[in-house]
């Protein structure tokens, strides 16, 4: 299918130290991107280090492994090198769930790299309008934008989410992807009943738990809802919207849709992406950097056009257009605001002359939905984020309640964590 394509709503932050999203987007047939949640060893681009006299800028950006992203990074650093003499870059790759635990251990240190993915930090701003901003879009650089003063620059594209799923599964039983949620259930009891793990689903990590609630959100109560929760409008997680949404998931886990043992499998270690492309399960619903996870482990399988690629369905009377779309509008990198007047003079040169020419064509490729929904990991603070997950973890288990997931929410929220 061809992938269906959204505008990129950046939004002015809210907040000084500017939560933003994580991921990289590429068409089906380009695939080449790389992921903000996924797996992936740590990995230095280079053992080089700054001549004497020299600076070296280090930077950490999350990755699901090698990629066409990564290495287009690497090479904008060896580049960027070979044309200033003594400078240099030096680039780690870092898993997911292990880049939040050293850029959290970095930070508490006071002993950040120069250049780092962001997910939030004590970071330097790049001024009202820089040079280099005119080579993005505009609505890119929203998210990163707080009072007119710019704090990150797009490191590689946009990140919507789909459900991608095995032709050959089914073309065997002659199904046709589902458009509605009631089709969904219908095809996860079809697909049972022939010995197939209807959707594969690694919500050890929890994460990926959270795009179904996310899009059924959406498409049950519209953009509205989502809003609401950004903004912290008292009791939102009781939204009407949300009840339900949550309600339908655990519809879907009774259902049996996910495969036994899916709260502990981990997307990092390419299982769950094995399972749809072994023929195990049927489909996963996630960003659309598993292309290129899937490409990079049964190259065979994506090149045969088995793999497709389809929207969330939409849901019976609901508010929601099913064109729209849920995932990060960019990711993003910053600059250290504890980094030397060294390091941050060769980290500006760096963004500005190097990953301004990055982006750009991907960008384009996202121009028509009507709305795009943040990642609510990212769009909400880390405190109530954790909370969402691990709560959603349970709903998902169904030993929670939505009206108990959103009374905790609700309190958490008012808090003001």
């Amino acid at each position: 299918m061809p992938e269906r394509s959204r505008r990129s709503a950046g939004r002015v932050a809210r907040r000084s130290w500017l939560t933003v999203a994580a991921a990289a987007a590429v068409s089906l047939a380009l695939a080449a991107c790389g992921s903000a949640s996924g797996s992936g060893n740590a990995a230095s681009s280079s053992a080089a280090s700054a001549k004497p006299g020299g600076t070296t800028v280090t930077m950490w950006l999350v990755t699901t492994g090698p990629s066409p992203a990564n290495t287009a990074i690497a090479n904008l650093a060896a580049a960027f090198d070979k044309s200033h003499p003594g400078d240099h870059i030096a680039v780690d790759f870092v898993e997911n769930q292990s880049f939040k635990t050293k850029i959290n251990l970095a930070m508490g240190a006071g002993n950040p790299p120069t250049i780092f993915w962001t997910w939030g930090g004590d970071v330097e701003s790049l001024g009202t309008n820089p040079s280099f901003a005119s080579a993005f879009l505009p609505s890119s650089l929203g998210a990163v934008t707080y009072q007119g003063q710019l704090y990150g620059v797009p490191v590689e594209g946009t990140q919507p989410v789909y459900f991608f799923y095995n032709k050959q599964i089914f073309a065997k039983y002659h199904l046709k992807f589902p458009t509605t949620f009631a089709g969904l259930l219908s095809t996860v009891k079809t697909l049972k009943s022939h010995g197939i793990a209807p959707i594969s689903l690694a919500n050890g990590d929890q994460w990926p738990g959270l795009m179904y609630l996310e899009y059924l959100t959406d498409r049950i109560g519209g953009p509205g809802p989502a809003k609401a929760l950004e903004a912290n409008t008292p009791g939102a997680w009781s939204d009407p919207a949300v009840i339900k949404a949550l309600e339908d998931i655990q519809l879907l886990a009774k259902a049996g849709a996910f495969q036994t043992g899916y709260d502990s499998l981990k997307f990092s270690g390419g299982g769950s992406d094995a399972l749809v492309y072994s023929g195990k399960a049927a489909m996963q619903l996630m960003g659309d950097w598993d292309i290129s996870s899937v490409l990079g482990a049964d190259k065979a399988f994506v090149n045969g056009g088995n793999l497709g690629m389809a929207s969330f369905p939409a849901v019976a009377g609901g508010k929601g257009d099913p064109a729209d779309l849920a995932g990060n509008t960019a990711s993003y990198v910053s600059i250290a605001s504890k980094a030397t007047p060294a390091q941050k003079a060769v980290a500006r040169q760096f963004l500005g002359q190097a990953l301004a020419s990055y982006d750009t064509d991907i960008y384009n490729s996202v121009q028509k939905a009507p709305s795009f929904q943040y990642s609510w990991d990212q769009a909400l603070t880390p405190q109530v984020a954790t909370v969402m997950l691990t709560n959603l973890a349970q709903v998902f288990e169904r030993t929670e309640t939505p009206q108990k997931f959103a009374s905790v929410l609700n309190s958490q929220a008012a808090s003001g964590q």
